[in-house]
This record gives C-alpha cells, structure tokens and sequence, in this order.
C-alpha cells in the first residue's frame, strides 16, 4: 500500500473521529462550559498521549528549541478553535457547526497560496472546492430550516466556528513550513502545552468551575472527546499533515459531515433523504477534482 492511499484511510478515519466531536461538544456543553470543556478534554488527551509515549519510546522527546512551533500550535491550531467552536456550539446545532467547518478548505487554500511554495492555487483545484461545498449544501437543503433561520439568526455564533476554521487553516499551513521531524511527540508536546495554558487560564478564573463533576453521560462525552477525539485525532493529523499537503488535510471537513449524516442512519434509524446520496456524489467529484491538479504530486512519506 502506497503513501497516498494510507493518507487517504488515515484521513477518512480522522474525518469520522471528528464528525462524532460535534455532537459530544455539544451534548457536553449541557453540563460546562466552554472553558471546563476545553480544559477536561485537553488535560485527558495530554494524559493519554503522554502514557502513550512513555510506553512506546521510554521517554518524551520534546525539543526546547521549537518552543515556537509548540506555542502557536498550542494556541492557534487548539486553544483558540476549541473556545470558538465551542462557543459557537452553544448559539447553533451540531450539524450546522459541522457545515461551518467546511469553510476551512477555502482559507486554507488562499494560505497556502502565499505561504507554501509547493501549493499554489489553480483553477481546478479551485473549482474542486467549489463543487464540493456545492455538495455539503445539497445534503442539508431539503427538509431543514438551519439555512433558512439559523445561519440569519445565530449570526454571532456561526462567525465563531468559522473564525474557528480559519484559526485551523493558519496552523496547517504553519505546521506544514515547520518541519518536526516525529509527529507523534509534536502531538505530545502541543497537547501538554495546550492543556497547560488552559489549565493557568482556569486557574485564575476559578469562579467558571463547577462545584461538583456533573452526570456521569456529560463526565464519559469529556472522556471519549479527550481520548479519541483529541488525542488519537491529534497523532493522526500530525502524521498525515507532514506526510502531505495542508490542503489536503483541509478536505477532511467535506467529510465530516457526511459521517455525521451515516453515524445518525447506523445507531439512530435517520431516515437517508436522496440529497444525502446526491451530496457525497457531488462532494466525491469535487475532492477528486481538487486533488487531480495535473501536477500528479503524490504526498511524500514520513517516518514517524
């Protein structure tokens, strides 16, 4: 099995990870708030990445000197979208936050224009994102009225888990010019910065801690956001983003709703509308399109 298909999987994995965090987020934002939320689950992930780690390799390499690289990864590609994805979460559903994070590909294509020497923007590539947003409006339109009210009425809400999109977009084209040369302790060391800065955030404004944990459903949503959607994801997305290009990783948001639409037919007996089929065909033809630029560029490999 060759690079690009591994890529490929991975991303399809790291899409359905993600689509399931909408609904935890926000089921978990019943019980927290923003902040706790945010804090519970990056201070379970570091915890599980650092276990990880230590039993993997023996020790946790993480080098003083991309102190830079770990800040702004920390606070631009976690801290940051977590609290405005959050926040957002609060004011809209999950199904529209997951909508909204298909914005990403879009600011991460302009970045990496003037950022990435070995991406630039094209036609095709262009068009390819195009139709394929096209395709995530056709598997909301019919039957739902979040284009028709929310997305005039949440305003504020939605600019946040788009502000939240863009923040993702800087990070994987920074990460992408940072060369680190073992993703696994950049999950690591970003994670543990993350969670520490949110830790000395609550630390002097312990007034948002709540007095007691909560039920136990919102304490298991926290755990299962920490574990997998955080930790796991985040070794994940360090691979494949230095195995390939910040635009490709950028795809996964056409994905994650379509993983949102399956999960709901599997465990909850949705009933799959014709606008889902006609969607994942129409955002299919566009990330084929996006990714078949005429350059035939295959992602390089990286040997964690």
């Amino acid at each position: 099995m060759n690079a690009y298909t591994i890529n490929w999987i991975l991303l399809l994995i790291l899409s359905a990870i993600w689509g399931g965090a909408f609904t935890l987020n926000k089921f978990a934002l019943q019980a927290y708030s923003p902040e706790v939320l945010v804090t519970g689950r990056l201070l379970i992930a570091a915890i599980v990445l650092v276990i990880f780690v230590l039993i993997l390799f023996k020790k946790i390499e993480i080098k003083l000197c991309d102190w830079q690289y770990y800040s702004f990864m920390s606070v631009i590609g976690i801290v940051a979208p977590f609290l405005l994805i959050s926040y957002g979460q609060m004011g809209i559903d999950s199904s529209l936050a997951g909508i909204l994070m298909s914005t990403m590909p879009i600011s991460t294509l302009v970045l990496s224009h003037f950022f990435l020497d070995d991406e630039k923007m094209t036609k095709m590539k262009l068009i390819g994102f195009l139709i394929a947003f096209v395709g995530i409006i056709i598997l909301i339109m019919p039957g739902k009225t979040i284009l028709e009210s929310s997305l005039l009425d949440g305003l504020s809400s939605e600019l946040m888990v788009i502000s939240g999109a863009i923040f993702y977009s800087f990070a994987a084209v920074y990460g992408k010019r940072f060369k680190i040369t073992n993703p696994l302790n950049a999950s690591t060391g970003v994670t543990l910065y993350s969670a520490i800065i949110m830790i000395i955030y609550l630390s002097f404004n312990f007034d948002m801690v709540p007095n007691n944990i909560g039920e136990i459903s919102h304490v298991s949503a926290v755990i299962i956001l920490g574990v997998f959607c955080t930790a796991i994801a985040t070794i994940i997305y360090f691979q494949i983003l230095q195995s390939s290009g910040a635009t490709f990783i950028s795809i996964m948001n056409y994905l994650i709703p379509i993983w949102a639409i399956l999960f709901g037919v599997i465990f909850f007996d949705e009933i799959a509308m014709w606008n889902y089929f006609l969607g994942l065909i129409v955002v299919i033809l566009g990330l084929q399109l996006s990714q078949n630029t005429g350059n035939n560029q295959k992602p390089k490999t990286t040997v964690v």
